[in-house]
């Protein structure tokens, strides 16, 4: 499980990185300020003895300094397991085989979102060398088996690269 958790940090990590650079292309609102690369950041804490999963609980000012950065982005994501994917997809081909037998007379008898697999709970936040949060937002998402963690995790944070702060108008 900790293995999993550390590879999705990361995974959340490049993903972020790359939606706010992503949301600038094209000159659409370019970032006014400079974002520090993700190989750096996880080189400077490999170098101060910090891995992923314990920089979750340093404090943001201590990590801006150590970084040598203005602020840092940090992160939360909880991500509830209602059913296994494999279940999701089960129970979607059900109603689809019993709508199909039904000729789709009792499809709005079933319960909305029958086939959801995990609920995501997130929030991003941008905070200074202080400790004081300059921006935050935050996102609840659903999932079913038609939706890899990756996909969920770039959705999540193309919603908060788009209102990231700093931005020319």
């Amino acid at each position: 499980m900790q293995i999993i958790a550390e590879a999705e940090s990361k995974a959340f990590m490049i993903s972020f990185y790359n939606e706010v650079l992503r949301s600038t292309r094209g000159g659409k609102k370019p970032i006014r300020v400079d974002v520090q690369h993700f190989d750096k950041t996880l080189s400077i804490l490999k170098a101060n003895n910090i891995d992923i999963r314990s920089s979750w609980k340093e404090d943001p000012g201590k990590l801006a300094k150590m970084l040598g950065v203005d602020a840092v982005v940090k992160a939360r994501v909880e991500k509830h397991r209602l059913m296994s994917d494999l279940a999701s997809y089960g129970i979607d081909l059900g109603v689809h085989i019993i709508g199909i037998l039904s000729d789709y007379k009792i499809w709005f008898w079933l319960p909305p979102d029958l086939t959801k697999s995990k609920e995501i709970k997130s929030s991003c936040s941008l905070m200074d060398k202080e400790g004081a949060t300059l921006w935050s937002i935050a996102y609840d998402d659903e999932a079913d088996w038609r939706k890899p963690a990756n996909k969920i995790i770039d959705d999540i944070n193309r919603k908060s690269a788009k209102r990231f702060p700093y931005r020319t108008k």
